[in-house]
């Protein structure tokens, strides 16, 4: 027992003799310990375009050198916990993965589901950590990355609501869970309306390209003046506009002239994601 004790010793004052320091052991676990704050995307098998939630907080704590749990806490999702995930590192990059649970729940309700977790960490400002729970909504990821989400992402994704459709004030009807979608992930935004009206006066689903968005306040401004798009087979012009704001909601006035109709066809539509 003494011997392993003066082992180290002798080594140290080796090092010492030739001008060299000892070593420090790096722990990895203790490297990537701490809060990492940013903003998380969901994606699911009923969305193509991601929901964004701003101020996530993921909490790693150290367990061993050599693994951290995992905390996360989703206002939308519900909480996440690994108690045991491993950590690796190279070139300065350290990689987290690991096994636990999610829980989830709806109306005062809650259930456990299985859900991974593997991240990749070079610093509080550089990262990416996504939990995987295949068994939820068709298989759910979500991402939590650094930073404020860029408004792209705040304001595309598909919105659900009432649409109203009226001709110089006669209204036409209203169309319950109707959905427009926006994408405003490239430089090109646009704005797909679901088919409306009905028997010869139906409109089908347009792509209005070219969008203008503004903003003010959290508040999100779309226009395009000059619609001009074929639905169907029929030629659709006129203008909309509306807003998004970044809890989600949105409104939208277009108004429409099919092909050669003299007058407008005036849609309005309130929703949220």
């Amino acid at each position: 027992m003494r011997l392993k004790k003066l082992i180290p010793i002798a080594a140290v004052a080796v090092l010492s003799a030739v001008g060299c320091n000892p070593v420090e052991e790096v722990k990895p676990a203790s490297e990537v310990a701490g809060t990492y704050s940013g903003y998380s995307t969901s994606l699911f098998q009923y969305v193509s375009t991601p929901m964004v939630s701003n101020g996530q907080t993921v909490t790693l704590a150290e367990v061993t050198d050599e693994t951290v749990s995992v905390s996360y806490v989703s206002d939308t999702w519900g909480t996440f916990t690994i108690s045991e995930a491993t950590v690796k590192e190279s070139d300065g990059v350290y990689t987290v993965v690991g096994e636990g649970t999610s829980l989830m729940g709806m109306g005062g309700e809650s259930s456990e589901y299985p859900c991974t977790v593997t991240a990749s960490i070079i610093s509080a400002s550089d990262f990416s950590i996504v939990f995987d729970i295949p068994s939820v909504m068709g298989g759910l990821t979500i991402t939590v990355l650094p930073g404020e989400a860029p408004v792209g992402l705040i304001v595309s994704g598909t919105y659900t609501g009432t649409m109203d459709i009226s001709v110089m004030g006669n209204s036409m009807g209203k169309v319950e869970d109707a959905a427009i979608t926006i994408d405003a992930t490239t430089d090109d935004i646009t704005v797909t309306t679901p088919t409306m009206g009905s028997e010869s006066m139906t409109i089908e689903s347009m792509v209005i390209t070219g969008v203008h968005m503004t903003e003010a306040d959290g508040v999100y401004t779309l226009t395009q003046e000059s619609i001009n798009v074929t639905a169907g087979d029929m030629n659709i012009t006129g203008n909309m506009t509306g807003t998004v704001t970044s809890e989600g909601s949105a409104s939208f006035i277009f108004e429409l002239i099919p092909g050669a109709m003299p007058m407008a066809i005036t849609v309005t539509f309130e929703g949220s994601k």
